[in-house]
């Protein structure tokens, strides 16, 4: 078939570039090379591409799911913060009702005090006013006649005079009344 033995050629006929004879080698790599380019093109390149848009797939897969999962994630979050912002304005409102109603309250509470204490002290004041007209009624008399006694040791004239004592009396009175 194929004979493997080296011809021999002059050398000074032989063309550096297009040599007159071939070697059995380069119709040998030739069809080798077209047998694994077949081979190749129609094994491991479509094994190649199916991994490949296996892979792509996979990935596009994941990025989608990531992507969804983030977007959850962000209405997640913005859900917490609208729920904090709602809390912090519930707190707000409720601080601020409390105060309004302490303040209220405190208002209620010095108004009843103030109230209690004036009715206290015109009650006070009344008892003292009682008081004080029973002792001028019950020291009166006892007044006049000290006066009387007293006014008569310093004069040194008698008050056993009765009609003289009852006029001294009438004008103790009336002194003290215009004091009084």
């Amino acid at each position: 078939m194929f004979d493997f033995t080296a011809q021999a050629v002059d050398p000074s006929k032989e063309s550096p570039v297009f040599p007159s004879t071939l070697p059995v080698e380069v119709p040998l790599g030739i069809a080798l090379f077209i047998i694994l380019y077949v081979f190749i093109a129609k094994v491991v390149v479509p094994r190649f591409e199916k991994l490949y848009t296996e892979r792509q797939n996979r990935i596009e897969g994941r990025i989608d799911e990531a992507e969804s999962l983030q977007a959850q994630a962000q209405q997640a979050l913005e859900n917490y913060q609208e729920q904090i912002h709602a809390a912090q304005a519930e707190a707000a409102r409720i601080r601020d009702e409390a105060r309004a109603e302490g303040n209220q309250v405190l208002a209620e509470v010095r108004a009843q005090a103030k109230a209690e204490a004036d009715q206290l002290i015109m009650e006070t004041r009344a008892d003292l006013e009682t008081q004080r007209v029973q002792v001028k009624a019950e020291l009166g008399p006892e007044v006049s006649r000290i006066a009387v006694e007293l006014a008569s040791r310093v004069l040194g004239e008698s008050a056993a005079d009765v009609e003289a004592d009852a006029r001294r009396r009438g004008t103790i009175d009336r002194f003290l009344a215009e004091r009084g």
